[in-house]
């Protein structure tokens, strides 16, 4: 049912956030008919302008004033609504590292049913990447792109008509109450209506799916903190527009020769030769449009010439952080101060280096220089505040996605992801919010510890 106050006192699990993440942990958990479900949304069902407000930050660095405006969304769906549809798993060289505590496997497992759900084509997981005749230096690893899915649009009818998952909506969770190491209640205050006596709603487990700031944020309101290194550590995904131009021999890629609307063509440093190197994931686009006349290894022959956009991955950093500001939101809430630098320049002039070497020692094509000044732009992903890991003293969420000081609280979204890679993150999020609700559907009334 779509409401706008809990139908209940009380529920099996209590989702906070209802994007991607937080729609499709339901989906999954809906599967066992025994459980009843919340899912509660700041939002309502079409963006309004004063709840939008909730998610003002105070930005210190590098992110664009106008950057939580440009890809945050305080409504049903999330940043679903306004999404590019961008897909890719994630790199296995981010698990053969031993950055993430779980085997590739566990998030793989996954990924076919995400397909599904973000409506892409069965290659997405069957032949995320394809390997290149004649080098092991570079990959072909091309973006799948969903319709793209609007989770509100999509699943308003599973909502509307579900009898025990109700979606609960202009309603935000203001914080978590504990008993040692158990969340008992959750805090709801009236999106609208600030002046309303809070209300109380409790749970057998409760999951945090907010966002990669609305996530850390709710441990910090609720002093869910020591001594767990929360809201530190934020990811993004550098992007570098029409930065360089690559000539590419086009009968040695692997790609068909018709523009496919949805997919985007990419060249991509191999697994191994990133660990080999010491670097990060860093993908190159390309695109078909254009043939030219050029000489290549001493033989004249047509050549694609293409502009360039990097896609790449920056290193978890504790000094780009999540935490308290000295301004509040209409609520009272103290608004979030987000600390963010990239730091990557130098990292960008030596990966774009070691990928045209490969690309020349490959015979596959020739890269420009980089520009010199290059300007670095956001994708909108914010990933790392809730990391996943086997310590609290480094991480604050363990391989099933639980909080690792409570005993019932569990995070999903990229806020979990200890390494991001190069690729666009929400794929993933479907994923591992599919292996959350499976974990927590599996065990009596949601509560899968303690």
């Amino acid at each position: 049912m779509i409401l706008n106050q809990p139908g209940r006192r009380h529920y099996d699990v209590i989702i906070l956030g209802s994007g991607p993440a937080g729609i499709t942990t339901a989906l999954e958990l809906s599967k066992d008919s025994s459980l009843d479900v919340a899912v509660i949304e700041s939002g309502v069902l079409e963006p309004h302008p004063t709840i939008q407000t909730l998610a003002g930050v105070q930005l210190h660095g590098d992110l664009p004033d106008d950057y939580f405006p440009m890809h945050t969304q305080r409504c049903f769906g999330g940043s679903s609504t306004i999404w590019g549809g961008y897909c890719a798993v994630l790199e296995k060289r981010a698990f053969t590292a031993q950055t993430w505590p779980i085997p590739y496997q566990e998030i793989n497992r996954w990924y076919p049913a995400a397909a599904r759900i973000l409506e892409l084509p069965d290659d997405a997981y069957r032949q995320p990447t394809v390997a290149i005749e004649g080098t092991s230096e570079l990959v072909y690893k091309p973006f799948y792109v969903s319709p793209p899915v609007r989770f509100n649009k999509k699943y308003h009818s599973f909502f509307l008509h579900h009898p025990r998952v109700d979606l609960i909506l202009g309603t935000t969770g203001f914080r978590l109450l504990t008993q040692e190491r158990t969340v008992t209640a959750l805090e709801l205050r009236d999106s609208l209506a600030p002046r309303l006596s809070p209300t109380l709603v409790s749970a057998d487990t409760f999951v945090l799916a907010c966002g990669g700031v609305g996530n850390p944020r709710m441990l910090q309101l609720s002093d869910i903190v020591d001594p767990m290194p929360v809201g530190r550590g934020l990811m993004e995904h550098p992007h570098l527009y029409a930065v360089a131009e690559m000539y590419l021999d086009r009968d040695r890629l692997p790609v068909g020769a018709e523009e496919d609307p949805y997919l985007v063509h990419a060249l991509q440093l191999s697994d191994s030769y990133c660990i080999d190197k010491g670097v990060l994931s860093f993908s190159a686009d390309f695109n078909q449009r254009q043939m030219t006349p050029t000489v290549l290894l001493g033989k004249r022959r047509e050549m694609l010439h293409t502009p360039v956009t990097i896609r790449a991955e920056i290193a978890p950093d504790f000094r780009n952080s999540v935490r308290d500001s000295d301004q509040r939101n209409y609520l009272g809430a103290p608004l979030p101060r987000v600390d963010f630098h990239y730091r990557y320049r130098d990292l960008a002039r030596e990966s774009w280096h070691l990928f045209g070497k490969a690309l020349l020692r490959s015979g596959l094509g020739r890269p420009s220089v980089l520009q010199p000044d290059f300007k670095l732009h956001d994708g909108g992903h914010l990933m790392g505040t809730t990391r996943m890991g086997l310590s609290s003293a480094d991480s604050v969420v363990d391989s099933d996605c639980r909080v690792h000081t409570t005993d019932n609280l569990y995070v999903a979204g990229s806020s979990v992801f200890p390494a991001g890679g190069a690729s666009n993150p929400t794929y993933t999020i479907v994923a591992m919010a599919l292996r959350l609700g499976a974990h927590l559907a599996s065990t009596s009334g949601g509560n899968a510890h303690g």
